[in-house]
């Protein structure tokens, strides 16, 4: 999700333009327009749920008297204050509105003349756990516009020194959760700079195997939000998928801008699980890459859980079964969609948290491309 990506019109627009939408999917007579209907609609609210999010972290720091930028601008109780207002809210609101805080928080900070690796100290102790993961995508999202912007026209000797930059800024800030920033390397790259995202790709796998893995997963993601794939009829997830091939090299990018796009489309539409049944049902996922597929699908589903743990449409989602029961179609779901998400949340989030970091969520390496393993419904 991103604030430069292309919901840029007022927020008025956006949510009268969503509301059409959703009406679309109800009026519609034919089942798969419906479909396409309704998942467009659900891109759009998480656009709307985003940007809302970021302009309140962005007016945060001016309410009840200009809060000045430096250096009394430290204490920063806002972020805090925002983020447990986001977690009582409705759950399927909550990771859309954490990643907005973050991006909007991050841009406050940067305007108020801060660097980036002082854009958390003060807030950092009180936030959370359970908004750290998406918090730390905003403020990727910030810091990597604010890179690629002023990165734009170099040469290529000048825009690595530049990229080397970037990645130990990222790692200053947030040395638990770099990958997160470093993925959105990719998100922004692909939404802002198209054009020069190969030559980021490039630069970044002469510079460093991780940053390069979560660039392409940040590419992939990209791939479901860009503009050029708004209207429903040329961004079905299903057609989305053998796009990747053109933009992505083979091996281990591909894998990792796949699982890049099935994680922002189970994030989307996890409320409805009829839309990811449409992308095996028409067998988009080729066997090969069904793997890097499945980590994307169980990387999102626990990146929800850590946000919102009894969201009723979790659990709805998780129950969910495609007909027939005992059918071809229903053991493809279980063994490259429900096994993986349950197999990842019945280890729990203590891996992700503590022992290894999030990261892994972000991004696979090619050892890492293997199906888990399905395991019994975590509770």
């Amino acid at each position: 999700m991103s604030e430069p990506g292309w919901g840029r019109g007022s927020l008025a627009a956006l949510a009268a333009l969503r509301r059409s939408v959703t009406a679309l999917a109800s009026a519609s007579p034919r089942p798969e327009a419906r479909l396409l209907w309704r998942e467009l609609g659900n891109r759009l609210e998480a656009f709307e749920i985003f940007r809302r999010a970021a302009r309140a972290a962005q007016a945060a720091g001016a309410g009840a008297g200009a809060v000045p930028a430096a250096p009394a601008d430290t204490r920063q109780p806002h972020l805090a204050e925002l983020v447990g207002r986001a977690l009582s809210l409705e759950r399927h609101r909550t990771v859309w509105t954490l990643e907005g805080l973050g991006y909007g928080h991050a841009e406050r900070r940067a305007a108020g003349g801060a660097a980036p690796r002082d854009w958390l100290a003060a807030d950092a102790a009180g936030l959370p756990a359970s908004s750290l993961i998406a918090v730390h995508c905003g403020i990727g999202l910030s810091l990597a516009r604010r890179r690629l912007a002023g990165s734009a026209g170099l040469p290529a000797a000048e825009l690595r020194r530049e990229l080397a930059g970037h990645l130990a800024a990222c790692r200053e800030l947030a040395p638990g959760h770099a990958p997160l920033l470093l993925e959105a390397l990719g998100f922004i790259a692909r939404l802002r700079f198209a054009r020069r995202a190969g030559e980021v790709a490039r630069e970044l796998a002469r510079l460093d195997a991780e940053a390069h893995a979560c660039f392409w997963h940040g590419m992939g993601r990209a791939l479901y939000f860009a503009p050029d794939r708004a209207a429903p009829w040329s961004s079905a997830p299903w057609r989305l998928i053998g796009a990747l091939a053109r933009e992505a090299p083979p091996g281990e990018p591909l894998d990792n801008a796949l699982a890049g796009l099935a994680w922002g489309v189970t994030m989307v539409n996890l409320r409805h699980p009829r839309v990811l049944e449409e992308v095996l049902r028409r067998h988009a996922v080729p066997a090969a890459a069904a793997p890097a597929f499945a980590h994307g699908v169980s990387s999102a589903v626990l990146v929800w859980h850590d946000c919102s743990p009894d969201d009723p449409y979790l659990a709805a989602w998780r129950r969910h079964q495609p007909q027939p029961l005992g059918g071809e179609f229903a053991s493809l779901w279980r063994r490259w969609v429900s096994g993986p998400a349950e197999s990842a949340l019945a280890r729990g989030l203590r891996r992700a948290r503590c022992e290894a970091g999030p990261g892994e969520l972000f991004r696979l390496l090619s050892s890492a491309a293997a199906p888990a393993a399905p395991a019994a419904a975590a509770g």
